[in-house]
């Protein structure tokens, strides 16, 4: 049986990231993606990266000539539901080809050492004394083995290898199911007109709809993600034709996909395991992205992966450190921010727009750390400021006493969650008490509706 330091189940951004990271450590480094290598990242064809990002985690940079490069724009607008109250926020982005710049990312792990390899379906763990110490997978016809020190999962929403741990493991092998996704539908657009050839991006949160450049500057991206299906999200968009006057187009073609847009599990870690990625529910809880937010997690794994294989210990407690860092980096105000905006969308279209006229959560500020992350900064100061606007809204009849009732409980849901995130314990021994005082606040939350 051949051995691998670090079995990865995934080739994707998050997959090759990981590899590369361990890879360019001195590990042995194995990667199994159930696609062949010509649909790898075909689902959707752009994703968009902040440009500092490139700096931040070290990936490959593309730059304009590239063919990998589709667009850079700089100035984004959230708009409320009657198309008012824009909300700019500056960051360049970098929109990229999907397909392409995973097969660099690929080559970027290889260059390091690592080794793919594609059409290889996860079937489950290999296990020694109750513990992972490998994998089984379908490769052609052939089932192969091939033990590993440590088996990280980044197969995206389907959670191949978190689902088939067994209960006991210490990860939660829930299933994303349809209210846990954002269904994506992307409607690429020739516009008719010159002077609407966008400069930017503009959003609009009460639709889950925005408007955004393509490849071609004379084009645009129409885009929705809602939960449930695509069908419920091609309802929304029918409303937010009929209310926000879009710029003459045509539509040439459609894409479709899905991310995940819930919690991630209390727990990435178990004895000789690690789930991020899609996996792990690692996506911005302001427009349900994963790619770069993904990384923040995975720069802490391969750092404290690193020192676990130095040391000969992946146990568990070996690995623990991995969820107590992220927590305190990103995952506390991630918590926070998915609790506020969860109670908030409940809201009716005109209370959305005395929400945007008021600056209540969709400030200008609120909407800028939400997107710079890791660390989303509202003050004590700023909440107190949210609270007397809504009071505001409930006296002059522009909030309903349900709304005000549910913004109040989500600010004081995101606070809680983030003060338990942030006191993640240090080890497992206080696990088991610390997920029953998360599992009581995530029942108060729900779901994004």
């Amino acid at each position: 049986m051949k051995k691998f330091d670090v079995v990865i189940i995934g080739a994707a951004t998050s997959g090759s990231f990981f590899a590369r990271k361990m890879a360019e450590q001195g590990f042995s480094v194995k990667v199994i993606e159930k696609l062949s290598q010509d649909k790898l990242g075909k689902r959707l064809d752009i994703f968009h990266v902040c440009k500092r990002d490139f700096e931040n985690f070290g990936i490959p940079v593309v730059e304009e000539g590239n063919p990998i490069h589709a667009f850079e724009f700089e100035n984004a607008y959230t708009k409320s539901p009657y198309d008012n109250y824009p909300k700019l926020t500056k960051d360049i982005i970098v929109g990229m080809h999907m397909p392409e710049y995973i097969a660099l990312m690929n080559r970027w792990a290889e260059e390091k050492g690592a080794e793919f390899e594609y059409s290889a379906i996860f079937e489950d763990f290999v296990y020694e004394e109750g513990k992972v110490s490998g994998v089984k997978y379908m490769a052609g016809e052939e089932t192969k083995t091939i033990s590993a020190r440590v088996v990280v999962d980044c197969s995206g929403t389907t959670s191949a290898a978190r689902k088939k741990l067994p209960l006991d493991y210490g990860v939660e092998t829930f299933d994303i199911s349809d209210e846990d996704k954002f269904y994506v539908i992307l409607r690429y657009v020739k516009l008719k007109n010159e002077e609407d050839y966008l400069k930017g991006s503009t959003g609009y949160p009460y639709y889950k709809t925005w408007i955004a450049p393509q490849m071609d500057p004379k084009g645009a991206i129409i885009g929705i993600g809602a939960c449930h299906s695509y069908e419920y999200a091609e309802g929304i968009y029918k409303e937010f034709e009929k209310t926000i006057k879009l710029p003459e187009h045509e539509i040439t073609h459609f894409e479709r996909g899905t991310t995940p847009y819930t919690r991630p599990p209390y727990s990435f870690v178990g004895d000789n395991f690690i789930v991020s990625g899609d996996a792990a529910c690692l996506t911005k809880p302001n427009n349900g992205e994963g790619v770069t937010s993904s990384m923040v997690q995975m720069m802490i794994a391969s750092s404290v992966l690193g020192k676990a294989l130095r040391n000969n210990d992946t146990s568990k407690q070996g690995l623990w450190d991995i969820n107590v860092e992220y927590n305190q980096k990103q995952g506390a105000d991630f918590a926070s921010t998915r609790a506020i905006l969860t109670k908030a969308v409940s809201a009716k279209k005109d209370e959305f727009e005395y929400f945007f006229k008021k600056d209540i959560i969709f400030s200008e500020k609120f909407l800028s750390s939400a997107a710079e992350g890791p660390e989303i900064k509202i003050t004590a100061y700023e909440s107190i400021n949210i609270v007397f606007g809504i009071l505001g809204g409930l006296l002059t009849g522009k909030l309903s006493f349900r709304t005000l009732k549910k913004l109040v409980e989500g600010l004081s849901l995101g606070g809680k969650l983030k003060k338990l995130y942030s006191s993640f314990p240090d080890s497992p021994s206080g696990y088991d008490t610390w997920v029953r005082k998360a599992d009581e606040l995530w029942k108060r939350v729900g779901k994004m509706g």
